[in-house]
């Protein structure tokens, strides 16, 4: 199950923190300490996250049926989805020399106004 829980977490991170950036047309430069400050967190967070499910949580064999794998695992999984899929759709919402601004229609932004957000939330 540790395994399972590490799997996720890292696919959210690798997605999160190596293909959404290059994938970002145009875009405002960073800064060196804007990158490092970056680095440092996710670092630590990782180190936290990580440790925490190698050392200490231990989840027995039946807890792939309990409630809270059985709802957590969909919710996750369907977060992460629509996190992928409003990313797509902000980074295509403009034309190639367009600065005009759009509202983004589709998808969870039928339904909210942030949708990156409220899939990265879940």
């Amino acid at each position: 199950m540790n395994i399972l829980i590490v799997i996720m977490f890292t696919a959210h991170y690798i997605n999160r923190a190596l293909i959404y950036p290059f994938l970002i047309r145009g875009g405002k430069p960073m800064t060196i300490d804007m990158f490092l400050a970056s680095v440092f967190l996710i670092s630590l967070n990782g180190y936290i996250q990580g440790f925490y499910h190698a050392k200490y949580a231990i989840y027995p064999l039946y807890h792939w049926t309990s409630f809270g794998f059985l709802i957590g695992f969909p919710t996750y999984f369907a977060g992460m989805v629509i996190n992928c899929h409003s990313d797509h759709i902000l980074r295509h919402l403009r034309g190639h020399n367009e600065i005009d601004y759009k509202i983004p229609r589709g998808g969870a932004f039928e339904y909210v106004s942030c949708a990156n957000y409220f899939g990265g939330l879940l």
